[in-house]
């Protein structure tokens, strides 16, 4: 199996402070996301998103960093999880995210994903924030 992953930036109209909480409070995901979401804040905490469909452990979080394992419902259980890495940088008024996904099982998987992000993740956050 070939190991696949993509880097991609966005940027949120507010501080790094707010935005690590919008990444990695339970209460805030679930608020953004419309879906039920549980992150245990502690090194191999159980990360649960979007009512189930992700499961994953946290690998480590601070105020400007956060990595989860990342797992879809979907995927055969012999797939092993793939990693989500987020960087954060006070930039401006708000806060510039350096998102690296990699471990995917296969390039489909990678493609769907990379574009996820943004509709499904990212572009959610934004208009919360509106």
């Amino acid at each position: 199996m070939a190991s696949t992953g993509f880097i991609l930036e966005f940027y949120l109209e507010a501080p790094p402070d707010i935005v690590i909480g919008l990444l990695s409070e339970s209460e805030l995901i679930t608020d953004w996301s419309k879906a039920e979401a549980i992150v245990e804040k502690r090194v191999g905490g159980k990360v649960v998103l979007f009512d189930g469909w992700i499961e994953g452990k946290l690998l480590m979080i601070s105020k400007s960093k956060l990595a989860y394992t990342w797992k879809p419902s979907n995927w055969p259980e012999e797939i092993p999880a793939s990693t989500v890495d987020f960087t954060l940088e006070a930039q401006g008024n708000g806060t510039r995210i350096v998102l690296e996904h990699t471990h995917f099982p296969n390039l489909k998987e990678m493609e769907d994903h990379q574009s996820g992000w943004s509709d499904q993740f990212f572009d959610l956050i934004k208009k919360y924030l509106e």
